[in-house]
């Protein structure tokens, strides 16, 4: 596990890198530091080390996604002939399904709430805000995507970038709020659209502390809401989604615009799409 995670970093696949250390972490911790074969993964184990997750309160995707992690490591075990295979995987009665997280969108009251705050100018608290707003109005923006813009993503009326996690092109147009936040923290000779990551780069793990200062940021203006909501870096992103969805944007349109690229992903939003359409209908009945 340790030297998967050492070829994820290698490879550039931070977020998979980071994924494997957890699971290695918490499997080590289940095992009480005890050495675990691959022939002692049976599917008692597997469940074992599942129900351990839920015991530390972790939520359903959370423990879904290490479960998957440690799946996918298994497997890489036995294409690479490490040991032999059982009659049966031991995660072959798994049957991992995301949870619907829709509660983790805004309502678009508290969008426009947010929109009329007014920090103090050069604050990090308004920095934050300016960039969640951007993020939202930029079709849903990866916090990621936002650090790494660059002047040369910007062509005329679109932007034009490459998600960091995927590499899929996005094309989206520029629009008069997003202009003047960009205006806003325009800096003369560099490169960023925005003073997040140093000019010389910096590694994933620094870029992971920023990431670490933006959500403490944004939890603090979601708790001064009128209606207190946990705001993160993801709630643009799922909270411009569900709004495009709610004015009856196509599946693909908006999936095309998030830079998805798998059939989990769509079937994500046409899920999410279901729901919402179920919460429009109960409105109308009401």
């Amino acid at each position: 596990m340790a030297g998967q995670v050492d070829k994820m970093r290698q490879a550039g696949r931070n977020s998979s890198a980071g994924l494997y250390r957890v699971v290695h972490n918490r499997l080590r911790r289940f095992a009480d530091d005890e050495t675990l074969t691959f022939e002692q993964v049976t599917a008692t184990r597997v469940d074992g080390f599942a129900q351990s997750l839920r015991e530390e309160g972790l939520a359903v995707n959370t423990v879904n996604s290490y479960l998957s992690g440690f799946r996918t490591l298994y497997n890489s075990a036995l294409e690479a002939g490490l040991f032999k295979a059982p009659e049966k995987s031991p995660f072959a009665h798994l049957h991992l399904r995301r949870e619907m997280t829709a509660k983790r969108a805004l309502t678009s009251q508290a969008i426009n709430e947010l929109a009329r705050l007014q920090p103090s100018v050069g604050t990090e608290t308004r920095r934050s805000l300016d960039f969640f707003l951007f993020c939202f109005m930029a079709c849903g923006m990866p916090f990621i995507d936002l650090a790494h813009l660059t002047w040369d993503n910007i062509v005329g009326k679109e932007i034009i970038y490459h998600r960091c996690k995927t590499g899929t092109k996005v094309q989206i147009s520029i629009t008069p709020g997003m202009r003047l936040i960009m205006k806003r923290y325009a800096r003369k000779g560099s490169r960023y659209v925005f003073p997040i990551l140093p000019e010389e780069g910096c590694s994933h793990n620094y870029y992971k502390s920023i990431l670490a200062r933006y959500n403490a940021c944004l939890k603090e203006i979601g708790s001064h809401l009128t209606h207190p909501v946990k705001l993160t870096s993801y709630v643009a992103r799922h909270t411009w989604a569900t709004e495009a969805l709610r004015k009856n944007t196509p599946v693909a349109v908006i999936s095309q615009a998030l830079g998805h690229t798998s059939e989990k992903n769509d079937a994500f939003l046409s899920r999410l799409a279901r729901s919402v359409g179920d919460q429009k209908s109960k409105q109308e009945d009401y």
